[in-house]
């Protein structure tokens, strides 16, 4: 049963991940120096979309450690 739900934590991880991939896309700044004629672009992602990546790296890593996990003999039934 831990190992069906350690696949179960792992595929919705992986699939998330990719949803959010593409859902999300990034602010781009776009500055241009006047003198120099450089034009600097950079971009940004919300907090959000780190915090939802933090999630799904522990969620990743518990359904590997379920899928892992060594079964323990009782000794007393």
């Amino acid at each position: 049963m831990k190992r069906a739900i350690g696949i179960f934590l792992i595929a919705q991880a992986l699939l998330t991940y990719l949803a959010i991939n593409t859902i999300y896309s990034p602010n781009t700044t776009t500055i241009m120096d006047r003198n120099t004629g450089v034009m600097t672009v950079s971009y940004s992602y919300p907090w959000v979309y780190w915090l939802t990546f933090i999630g799904l790296g522990i969620v990743l890593i518990l359904g590997t450690h379920l899928v892992f996990a060594k079964v323990k003999k009782q000794i007393f039934n």
